[in-house]
């Protein structure tokens, strides 16, 4: 019953259904529809209980009337149950059901099929609707089907009333039932979200204390025994150059650990935002971090061509990371090696490329050592943004990244 009744999107009904080896819930109503059809005309059928004969095409006619609504339930519960709940009651005030029993006994059978149509269509709505909705309108519907029994029947079938009406209240009891169940399931699953967002944001403090408890106080260390060894060195030029190079990129370091703390404190999931003052890099930085290479000693090319799109949200980070690390390892695998960095924009993507040279007298293909852990970060980066990443060596040696980063649909 809950399949058919679940309020879910299709296509996440569908797979949720089959994860709990159920119908889809679109199978299920069908299911439903047909069994109530096929429960009908039984009923219909063996009436009197004198054996399988139709009382007339009325009967017939009225059957079918009040079923095919049921048709629309899952889409339009509530118009459904008014539609059946009218058929049903024509169907008791127009048919002259009193001459076929005597005053001598009660026919509990005698406005078979009423009010089968009614029950499915109170069962759909109480299960679809909030509980006050669902007791309201079952109410209503058991109460009308009660009153036109009562008014257009002989008196001797009031108990034959009784049962309808008892009836159309079960189903819509059954109804609610469902409906509370799916309240409840729906209850938990938002508490379960809550308490693991809040051990996530627990867990993103921590990491935050531990990391300024672990890199800000040695970064900072470092930046200001920089700065006093490159004023004390000020008569040795490449030494205060290469001090001073030490002094401003540990400044930046510490700049970049900075928002990365903020963003890791902050609640929401804003992958570009940060710290006031100290937000997070992206392509326009790239002209610096090419500047800082250059400044220990690795030559590096930037160019950029075709028109700029906007990102997906974290994409302009992962490039300026890919674009870092992939520097990073050319510095550190072939030092004194030209490295050359490509980004084309095209209508439907960002296509990045850095390359390097091999290292002066090291073999082609050489690739020193590492955990390559660098080469999986950037896949990451360029996963969580839908891009796609290749690294791997370059047909005349040294290395190549190749990443393509899409932009965001309406810059298409």
């Amino acid at each position: 019953m809950s399949a058919d009744s679940s309020p879910q999107p299709p296509a996440a009904a569908r797979t949720a259904a089959r994860r709990r080896g159920q119908l889809p819930p679109a199978a299920a109503a069908t299911v439903v529809n047909a069994i109530t059809l096929v429960t009908m005309l039984a009923a219909v059928t063996f009436r009197r209980g004198d054996g399988p004969q139709f009382q007339g095409p009325a009967v017939m006619i009225f059957t079918l009337a009040a079923w095919l609504p049921l048709l629309g339930r899952t889409r339009w519960p509530v118009l459904v149950l008014a539609l059946t709940t009218t058929v049903e009651c024509l169907h008791l005030a127009v048919l002259p059901f009193a001459g076929a029993y005597t005053t001598s006994g009660v026919a509990m059978g005698a406005y078979q099929p009423v009010p089968i149509a009614t029950c499915v269509a109170a069962w759909t709505v109480a299960s679809r609707r909030r509980w006050p909705t669902g007791w309201l309108a079952g109410g209503l519907a058991a109460g009308a089907l009660l009153a036109v029994g009562v008014i257009a029947q002989p008196g001797f079938l009031v108990v034959t009333d009784m049962v309808m009406f008892d009836l159309v209240i079960i189903a819509t009891a059954a109804g609610v039932l469902v409906s509370l169940r799916r309240e409840r399931t729906a209850r938990r699953d938002r508490e379960f979200r809550e308490e693991t967002r809040r051990q996530v944001n627990d867990e993103r403090l921590r990491i935050a204390r531990d990391l300024h408890d672990m890199i800000a106080h040695h970064l900072a260390l470092v930046n200001a025994q920089a700065s006093v060894a490159e004023y004390l060195m000020r008569d040795e030029p490449k030494a205060a150059a290469a001090l001073g190079g030490i002094s401003v990129h540990s400044r930046q370091a510490l700049d970049e650990l900075r928002a990365t703390v903020g963003l890791l404190r902050s609640e929401g999931d804003n992958p570009a935002g940060a710290v006031a003052g100290h937000s997070t890099p992206g392509i326009d930085k790239l002209g610096e971090l090419a500047a800082g290479f250059r400044s220990a000693g690795t030559e590096v090319a930037l160019t950029v061509d075709g028109v700029p799109a906007e990102l997906p949200p974290g994409g302009d980070l992962a490039v300026y990371r890919i674009v870092q690390e992939s520097l990073t390892n050319a510095a550190k695998h072939a030092p004194g090696a030209t490295a050359a960095v490509n980004l084309h924009w095209h209508h439907d993507r960002l296509a990045l490329a850095v390359t390097n040279g091999p290292a002066a007298g090291r073999q082609p293909g050489y690739r020193g050592p590492g955990t390559r852990h660098g080469i999986i970060g950037m896949q990451e980066r360029a996963r969580s943004c839908g891009g796609t990443l290749v690294a791997q060596p370059a047909p005349g040696g040294g290395f190549a990244v190749r990443a393509a980063i899409p932009v965001k649909e309406d810059n298409r």
